[in-house]
């Protein structure tokens, strides 16, 4: 019950942050600059974002970054260690990318689909 309060507790502030340090000026700036997020499934996924809408993009990639973060910090927080922990975040967060962005772009592929 612990790990599931501070799973929640992690997932709400990390979204929040993201949200309004990134997110909130993306949506206002969004001519002058373009997340590199954004870019990668854009170029490496093919996927169109005018088609599903940047706003909704970005939504759901504040949602998936903070999920995905907040998995990490549950598994790392089983540490004593400090090296152990910054070991296991270095170790976790390229996979963690590689995994979440993959299903990420078969889900944006579907709604790029939906929406045609």
């Amino acid at each position: 019950m612990e790990k599931l309060l501070l799973f929640i507790l992690f997932f709400i502030s990390i979204y929040l942050i993201y949200y309004f340090a990134f997110v909130r000026k993306q949506l206002k700036y969004k001519k002058n600059k373009v997340f590199s997020d954004v870019k990668l499934l854009e170029t490496y996924y093919n996927i169109d974002i005018n088609k599903i809408g940047y706003q909704r993009v970005l939504r759901i990639l504040n949602f998936v970054n903070a999920l995905m973060l907040s998995i990490i910090m549950i598994i790392v927080i089983n540490f004593n260690k400090v090296i152990y922990k910054i070991l296991m975040i270095v170790v976790l967060i390229i996979p963690f990318i590689w995994v979440t962005y993959y299903f990420l772009a078969k889900y944006l592929k579907y709604l790029e689909r939906k929406s045609e």
